[in-house]
């Protein structure tokens, strides 16, 4: 049995809850699969990121991104591609992109790492996500527990 770990990562500030979002609505896909499964929010985890990578075989994460894209835009970056991509992805201290880079630099990168970006408009403490940023969370929700799904078989 796999172990696969589900980060949602984000804070209480309007579009910026995209990853909160997600896998908030995980739950109401009924993920399924032969998969022992964690899922959690995180509020900028900064380097603690790193210590939540390893012993997992899997890793999905969701943040929002700001790359100047429609709002909504779901965008999937795999293992060779996120260490070329320098814009938009969190603006959380040290960010996920640079957790990242210091996570593979030790050698404590999971096998697979799936890492999706949301793109947002506005990040203003106490809102409420925008719909389109609500949408976009519902449908990678759903094709996250998809692939979970067939990942299973």
């Amino acid at each position: 049995m796999s172990k696969v770990r589900i980060l949602g990562i984000g804070s209480p500030s309007g579009d910026d809850q995209a990853g909160w979002l997600t896998v908030d609505a995980l739950a109401d896909c009924g993920v399924q699969g032969e998969h022992e499964l964690a899922i959690d929010k995180l509020d900028r985890p900064g380097a603690s990121l790193i210590g939540l990578l390893e012993q997992a075989d899997w890793v999905i994460l969701v943040d929002a991104m700001q790359s100047g894209d429609r709002p909504g835009r779901i965008k999937r970056f795999d293992q060779d591609a996120w260490p070329g991509y320098t814009q938009g992805l969190s603006s959380h201290g040290l960010g996920v992109l640079d957790a990242l880079s210091l996570a593979r630099a030790f050698g404590i990168l999971p096998p697979r790492l799936d890492l999706y970006g949301i793109e947002i408009a506005l990040a203003c403490p106490g809102d409420e996500a925008g719909d389109d940023i609500q949408a976009a969370a519902r449908q990678l929700a759903r094709h996250i527990a998809a692939d979970l799904a067939t990942a299973s078989r």
